[in-house]
């Protein structure tokens, strides 16, 4: 019996500072992750203790025959220029947002306009922190982002089926926008992703 090949499939997990993207590396790795957490400064001290200055690595086992590698970003603007050697051969980005945060709501703005501009991978949108007191509901977040068509669902960082639906959920859509910009688009193909 011949060896299946092995698929590869990148894909990157960023947004604003306390989000949740390391969390979701951590829960979502069926290994250990790599990280580049260092002590938090200036502003960010105030809301977390250590942050992501290089990126966080780990890799989701879908089957025997597709693994996704996961880069989490960090969420300082100061480290943008990461978030382009991080999406280098990509298939989509998860975004995070923390919905009890309006600086999270303005930063997340910001970066996915960046990301719009230098980068231009399909996107899915997580709310996470809906289990807080004060979270905004998806319907306040998708009028307060004003991200277009950008699919936005609520996540929950430390459940690991939470995430690992939302990164199904940019794969399917990740295939299904090459798909129809081959011109060979056939849904069945991915039903079973789901």
């Amino acid at each position: 019996m011949q060896d299946e090949i092995k698929q590869v499939v990148k894909l990157v997990i960023t947004g604003p500072v306390n989000a949740g993207k390391t969390t979701m590396v951590q829960n979502l790795s069926d290994s250990q992750i790599a990280a580049t957490d260092v002590a938090a400064t200036d502003h960010v001290s105030q809301l977390k203790s250590m942050t992501t200055v290089g990126l966080d690595f780990g890799i989701l086992k879908i089957d025997e025959t597709l693994e996704l590698h996961l880069f989490g970003t960090p969420g300082q603007s100061r480290f943008n220029f990461m978030w382009n050697i991080l999406s280098k051969g990509a298939i989509g980005a998860i975004f995070l947002v923390d919905s009890t945060s309006d600086d999270s709501l303005l930063e997340m703005k910001k970066m996915f306009d960046y990301f719009s501009e230098h980068v231009d991978l399909p996107v899915v949108v997580g709310a996470t922190k809906q289990d807080l007191e004060g979270a905004k509901s998806i319907e306040e977040l998708k009028i307060l982002l004003n991200l277009g068509d950008t699919m936005i669902m609520p996540v929950d960082a430390r459940k690991k089926e939470e995430s690992k639906t939302l990164a199904l959920t940019l794969l399917g859509n990740a295939l299904l926008d090459a798909q129809e910009e081959e011109g060979d688009y056939d849904d069945s193909d991915y039903e079973d992703l789901f």
